[in-house]
């Protein structure tokens, strides 16, 4: 297809050419004539005027296999200069025809616009943003590359951004005015935000900053208080060793859709070949051995990513790189050349690894970084299935076709030291890659010594950890042994201090565990004076013999435990734990009474974030989010604002990326057998809980409105001003719709198909997030998904999305209220307003009966129509081999018959119900082609479906 530009748009062939560099506008998916033209004619119509709508710049534009629609996202332009926030889309079919629009451009801009005169220059405005944003002030900073300042410049990183910084020219909507900036992007060292910030272009004042990473809870304690602490279910000892599992060419994992260790056990999976069905989204395989990712003799990967040449192989592909990123390999460097932060599969890519979830996560490492690297790849191809592709921008380093940035594969950081108990992601604009930062958590069983004998004081009590020598969580069995109080000969309290070496009793304290005494070394006999530290006591205590040090506090009456941290504490090998002085005083007056006392130390291990594959699942749900809404070139569509003399925990819009994210968990999680009317928990694995627990949410999804009550309604009021409890009301409507989706079209356990509700459903979504107007609201989003499947299915599934959102208070008469908050907040005032919830529908449109099939129905359903929507049996047509699934419950063993026309039985089997819920495999090679049925015979009914047979 040619694409020609009216004089009105001529302008635009210099932004496509930046946008699209070394692509013609022929490939590049680039917007018709007629398509820019629709969209200022219809700005014009809302009440755009004096060129308000004319020529802005195309900041993506491509074109989308899996709908045949071209995406097509701008942003308005005033004297030449971009307006930030001033977005709009259009999107028209194959013969271009424009099928829908938004625009968010001000209104008279040329007349609200100043001069675009900047005082500042560029490097005094990056050093104006560092200052803002409380960074060091840059160092060096030199010009990388010129342009035009309203193009954007790009300095190297100063000493102070993790990547080249660029900086840009804008205006910024303000108090009804708008004012010159300057956007300068820096990318923490830390890595802990990636900022966006606007200052002013003659001040230097900051006036609004946004973060490209989105981070989770703020604080663990906000999680506990929300969820109880059960201990997980073990994970079989099959699962847990090396030796049993692993293959060439294969990575020992928790495969899809298991969620966690405490949902299943691992297995061997091995890397898609070039004829499964991953490869049609994964073209250069997974890893940077495969033999795709070599190109006319050539790797793709430059020689210091891929270490190939040395022999090593890690995991490293295309998509992810996934690395221990643990306060042992500098937290923060996020250095993925590093060829010792990665497991090594050898020669033949075997990335079999063992995994003790009753040891620390560290000694498993290995393991968890494998499994963190298989799941971003399968998240990689399973959104790519669905609409995630290159050209919509997705991660991968290098892409195969024309559309799409290349570069951006994601960082997949494993125990990253930076943090605990949380996770995030950064996702900046197409071709800079993403990071997935997972952490630690918190075990929230304290760890216990246990004093065993002698019987007066028997029982287990609390204590400290040290953040040096060994952890007694790496420890399986813990640490036992006979305390032995020290006698170092020169400090109080008869030498408890431990503060000279060789104790005068090192032969007594040699194979025990030393009690030593806070304190007491700072100033000695003869002015000798000996570091109080605690490290410093545990090396006296390691040097005389002890396998672990006891410290207790000096206070006998003090109950306050401490955690014990020290900096010179290279060397020290044995354990060591803190108790407080009211426990310690109860052991010593033992000791000294002569009554030997013995116990053990034990730990519970922490748990590792890159094993919730929920948690991973949503994190990466971010990316998909960021990028296909407002266009892969602008990341900035679903945001939390961050305004600088605010907090930003408060949304100031309505902040559906973390219920886009819990759902995309939730989806890809959904197992066989799983049912909507299930309370489903985010992150149990992480906060302790058992598969059943509620984890890290106010309520657990389930379309169960006994169970969760959401409704828009909630939405701005209590809690639900806060970024994620937002995201639960927006996933739950989701989460309704898919099952909704499963009742009627059946559950394909094959995630990379087109078939089946749940594939069908994730498909409309991420559609409906290209489709929808940047910074959305909830009826926004209701109406991008309900135009999706006009456009994909002619409206097949209108009366029942319609339904389901009316159902939680987003019918067709409920109100959205401002999208975004103005300056901050709408009309001065904290929180979000003008939302109105109602449940009717539009006229016109009857309410569909919902499906529920795991209890009372929610309607007057036909149990035909339940029974087909639990019955699944793939492929169909089916040739030689049938599988038979079923989402079913049954007391008794069941039977699976294939019923032909006239009513005979030609296949029946007998089985248990697990089987069926699993997948049936039935021979059909030998039957005639023609219509069957599919029936089901359980202690709960009979439930059928229809097949065909083909040869």
């Amino acid at each position: 297809m040619v694409f020609s530009f009216t004089k009105s748009h001529g302008g635009l062939l210099l932004a496509l050419a930046l946008a699209f560099p070394g692509v013609s506008v022929a490939q590049s998916g680039a917007p018709s004539a007629q398509a820019l033209a629709y969209f200022t004619a219809q700005g014009e119509r809302q009440g755009l005027h004096g060129g308000d709508a004319t020529n802005p710049t195309v900041t993506s534009s491509y074109f989308d296999q899996s709908s045949g629609l071209t995406h097509t996202y701008l942003r308005q332009r005033v004297n030449g200069v971009d307006i930030y926030g001033a977005v709009g889309d259009v999107h028209t079919d194959r013969s271009g025809k424009p099928v829908l629009m938004h625009q968010g451009f001000v209104v008279d801009a040329a007349r609200l616009a100043p001069s675009a005169v900047p005082t500042l220059t560029p490097e005094q405005a990056v050093s104006a943003a560092a200052k803002a944003l409380q960074l060091p002030k840059p160092v060096g900073l030199t010009l990388v590359r010129d342009a035009r300042a309203a193009d954007g410049v790009l300095f190297n990183n100063g000493g102070i951004s993790e990547y080249d910084i660029p900086v840009r020219l804008l205006y910024f909507p303000i108090n009804g005015q708008l004012k010159l900036v300057w956007d300068v992007n820096i990318a923490q060292l830390d890595q802990q935000h990636h900022w966006t910030a606007r200052v002013d272009a003659h001040t230097g004042q900051l006036l609004d900053k946004t973060d490209f990473v989105v981070s989770e809870e703020v604080t663990f304690q906000q999680i506990t208080a929300r969820a109880l602490h059960s201990r997980p279910a073990a994970v079989t000892a099959a699962s847990a060793n090396r030796g049993g599992l692993g293959a060439a060419n294969s990575m020992t994992v928790l495969p899809v859709p298991v969620e966690a260790p405490s949902f299943g056990v691992r297995a061997s999976v091995p890397f898609p070949s070039a004829t499964s069905a991953n490869a049609a989204y994964s073209p250069y395989g997974w890893h940077v051995a495969d033999p795709r990712a070599t190109v006319a003799g050539t790797s793709i990967f430059p020689g210091s990513y891929s270490r190939l040449a040395a022999g090593v192989y890690l995991t490293r592909g295309n998509n992810v790189a996934a690395y221990d990123d643990s306060q042992n390999t500098t937290s923060g460097s996020g250095n993925i050349l590093s060829n010792t932060n990665s497991p090594d599969g050898g020669a033949t890519l075997d990335f079999d690894f063992p995994f003790n979830p009753a040891t620390s996560p560290k000694l498993s490492s290995p393991a968890i970084i494998t499994n963190l690297f298989y799941w971003n790849n399968m998240l990689h191809d399973v959104m790519a299935s669905k609409g995630f592709d290159e050209a919509s921008g997705n991660f991968q380093y290098k892409n195969a076709g024309t559309q799409g940035l290349g570069g951006d594969y994601v960082r997949a950081e494993s125990q990253d030291g930076s943090g605990r108990n949380n996770a995030n992601f950064s996702t900046p604009a197409d071709g800079q890659p993403g990071r997935m930062q997972m952490y630690l958590w918190d075990n929230a069983l304290r760890p216990t010594f246990t004093i065993t004998a002698p019987a007066a004081l028997a029982g287990s009590i609390n204590y400290g950890t040290a953040d040096f020598g060994r952890s007694i969580a790496t420890l399986p069995a813990g640490i036992c042994g006979t305390i032995v109080a020290v006698n170092d000969g020169v400090s109080g309290n008869s030498g408890l201090h431990g503060c000279a070496t060789p104790y005068l009793n090192t032969r007594d304290v040699s194979g025990k565990i030393a009690l030593i005494m806070r304190g007491g070394c700072a100033q000695l006999t003869g002015g000798v004076r000996t570091p109080s530290s605690f490290a410093g006591k545990v090396r006296r205590a390691q040097q005389n013999g002890a396998i672990m040090a006891i410290i207790i506090d000096s206070v006998a009456t003090n109950t306050v435990l401490s955690n014990m941290t020290g900096t010179d504490t290279v060397g020290i090998r044995i354990p060591s734990i803190f108790l407080s002085g009211a426990d310690g005083a109860r052991i010593l007056a033992s000791l000294r009474a002569g009554t030997p006392v013995t116990g053990c130390a034990t730990a519970s291990p922490d748990y590792d974030g890159s094993l919730d594959n929920g948690i991973v699942s949503h994190e990466f749900g971010h990316g998909i989010s960021n990028r296909l809404t407002g266009g892969p070139s602008n990341s900035n569509c679903v945001t939390q604002q961050y305004l600088p003399n605010g907090s930003s925990t408060a949304a100031t819009t309505q902040c559906m990326g973390e219920g886009w994210s819990d759902f995309f968990a939730l989806w890809m999680t959904t197992r066989v057998g799983d049912v909507g009317r299930t309370p489903r928990g985010t992150g149990t694995y992480v906060v302790g809980e058992a598969p059943t627990g509620a984890g890290i949410r106010y309520k657990t999804y389930t379309d169960d409105m006994a169970v969760n009550n959401y409704t828009y309604g909630v939405v701005g009021t209590g809690n639900y001003n806060e970024t994620h409890a937002l995201g639960e009301v927006w996933a739950t409507v989701l989460w309704d719709l898919n099952w909704q989706f499963i009742y009627r079209n059946g559950f394909n356990p094959d995630f990379l198909a087109q078939t089946g509700g749940n594939n069908q459903f994730l498909k409309l979504v991420l559609q409906g997030c290209k489709l929808q107007v940047c910074n959305p609201g909830f009826l926004d989003g209701r109406d991008a998904i309900l135009r999706a499947d006009s456009l994909l299915n002619n409206h097949a599934n209108s009366a029942l999305i319609w339904t389901v959102f009316a159902r939680r208070g987003m019918g067709k008469s409920a109100q959205q209220g401002p999208r975004v908050a103005v300056n901050g907040y709408p009309n001065g005032l904290p929180g979000l307003t003008g939302i109105v919830a109602a449940f009717d529908m539009p006229t016109g449109v009857r309410p569909v009966t919902l499906l529920n099939p795991a209890a009372t129905p929610l309607g007057t359903q036909s149990a035909s129509a339940i029974n087909g929507s639990l019955v699944s049996a793939y492929p169909n047509p089916a040739q030689n081999v049938l599988t038979v699934q079923a989402q079913l419950a049954s007391k008794s063993e069941v039977q699976v018959s294939l019923i032909n026309l006239v009513g005979q039985a030609v296949i029946s089997t007998t089985t248990n119900v697990t089987d069926v819920q699993r997948g049936l495999e039935l021979n059909t090679s030998t039957l005639a082609a023609g219509l069957y049925v599919v029936r089901i015979t359980t202690s709960e009914g009979i439930f059928t479906t229809k097949v065909q047979v083909k040869h």
